[in-house]
């Protein structure tokens, strides 16, 4: 099927032949599915039924605090990252893994709630309005005597290119 969204009415399809007792490669066969989305559909049926499939789906992202409780049960040793995943809401057990290992850099501040979207770069350096023209000036001194050399060399015949 090339939609990537699928019918309501498709997934209960999916889930019904899946909870028959069948294995997740025959409806996926019949149904023609790839086998990222039979996967994830057969453990969103694990989950909750064929209700947790049929509503549309849902971005990778993960509350933080839910990440950082299931990191913390890691740690705890209660599971793996994949079974903790499942019980905690998460699509996999990657993002689990990754604030596990952030942990063990990091210790304790690593697994605080961070603020969402991207870090912005500081800059690289305090440069002044001075050193700045100061900084510029130089670099049009530069091009100037790099245009006034190539003008002499053109002038004797030469070439310019390097």
């Amino acid at each position: 099927m090339l939609s990537k969204d699928h019918s309501a009415e498709f997934k209960r399809r999916f889930a019904d032949r899946y909870a028959d007792g069948t294995t997740v490669a025959m409806p996926q066969r019949e149904l023609g599915l790839t086998k990222p989305t039979a996967r994830l559909w057969r453990e969103g049926t694990d989950r909750g039924g064929a209700g947790a499939i049929d509503g549309p789906r849902r971005s990778d992202r993960c509350p933080q605090g839910l990440e950082l409780r299931a990191a913390e049960a890691c740690l705890r040793g209660e599971g793996d990252y994949r079974a903790l995943a499942l019980e905690h809401g998460a699509r996999s057990g990657a993002r689990i893994r990754d604030r596990v290992k952030r942990y063990r850099e990091g210790g304790d501040d690593a697994l605080g709630v961070r603020p969402p979207g991207r870090r912005r770069k500081g800059p690289a350096s305090e440069e002044t309005l001075g050193q700045r023209c100061a900084r510029l000036e130089m670099e049009a001194g530069i091009l100037k005597r790099m245009a006034a050399s190539a003008t002499d060399i053109s002038a004797a015949g030469g070439s310019t290119r390097w």
